[in-house]
């Protein structure tokens, strides 16, 4: 079983600016491995509780989404993991102040997951009937062969699912941030 990586009980006001000067957030998308080594920014423009903003695990922004450093440690040793997401040195900026040890997701698996006869869409562009679409409902595919951790859904690039093993990663460990329950 598949579940759509989802926001659970994330404030608005968590929100991050990416900074795309350093790595265009487009190059996100593209499901390959980034050569570049330098270290991605995020911003948050909000003043918040930065002692209630640090303990969540989940990050999202206007570009990619990006994790703690407690959840890139759980990690580090998941090669399943490791060998769908590339993890990219990332900075947040709060209230001024800089932190380090956060990591930018880079999904590096494609995979075609939902199954477009159940579902319901219309194209984007009705010049392009076969570019993106626009879902009102996602029925996901029952039986995928595929092995993976995370991936970027091929009928939906935006749209990031997990697998059973890593969502019950995420529960065992308590992560915060996004709904691992729906």
């Amino acid at each position: 079983m598949i579940y759509e990586l989802m926001l659970g009980n994330y404030p608005d006001s968590y929100w991050f600016q990416y900074d795309s000067t350093v790595v265009d957030s487009y190059e996100f998308l593209q499901c390959k491995e980034s050569q570049s080594n330098k270290q991605v920014v995020f911003k948050l423009e909000n003043k918040v509780s930065e002692k209630r903003l640090l303990s969540y695990d989940f990050y999202f922004s206007d570009g990619p989404d990006f994790i703690s450093p407690r959840l890139a440690n759980l990690l580090s040793n998941n090669q399943d993991f490791l060998h769908d997401v590339q993890l990219i040195e990332a900075t947040i900026i709060v209230n001024g102040r800089s932190y380090s040890g956060y990591k930018a997701l880079n999904i590096l698996r494609l995979i075609s997951c939902i199954d477009m006869n159940k579902s319901e869409y219309i194209p984007l562009l009705e010049s392009l009937p076969d570019g993106p679409k626009k879902f009102f409902e996602i029925v996901f595919k029952e039986n995928i062969n595929e092995q993976f951790c995370m991936a970027r859904c091929k009928e939906s690039i935006g749209r990031i699912v997990i697998s059973e093993s890593l969502r019950q990663f995420f529960i065992k460990n308590k992560v915060k941030g996004i709904d691992l329950y729906t």
